[in-house]
């Protein structure tokens, strides 16, 4: 666990997923040398079944966690554009810097979901892109 308390996924290290599939796999197999064939495959297919409802759950979320880097792209291009409007003339007229201003805070506020989204998929062992200026 890292200093926050969350849970980091070791580079090379088995999912935890995985490593639960290669243990009732072993206790089949337990089984079918002890002479209990039955039970053997009943667990074989309990844990095929499992596994294809696992896989077809982290291809959902890993689909979802890819949001993170489209949403961080289009922000980059507001925030930048941004800035650029408020060091122009026309952001400084009135009332103008005021909504200028709210982009930018609303923007922070979404730069910080991305990066709860961004180290969710580090804890999940997805490769994290190196995050750009804004």
């Amino acid at each position: 666990m890292s200093a926050s308390g969350e849970q980091r996924r070791v580079p090379g290290a088995m999912p935890p997923h995985r490593a639960l599939r290669e243990q009732l796999l072993a206790e089949a197999a337990a089984h079918e040398r002890a002479g209990d064939a039955a039970t053997a495959q009943r667990l074989r297919s309990l844990v095929d079944e499992w596994w294809r409802e696992q896989e077809a759950w982290n291809a959902r979320v890993q689909d979802a966690l890819g949001v993170h880097h489209e949403i961080n792209n289009a922000l980059v291009g507001v925030r930048g554009n941004t800035q650029l409007m408020l060091m122009n003339p026309a952001g400084q007229a009135p009332g103008m810097r005021e909504r200028l201003e709210v982009v930018l805070r609303e923007s922070g506020r979404i730069q910080e979901a991305t990066v709860r989204l961004r180290d969710l998929k580090r804890v999940l062992g997805d490769p994290v892109p190196r995050p750009r200026a804004a």
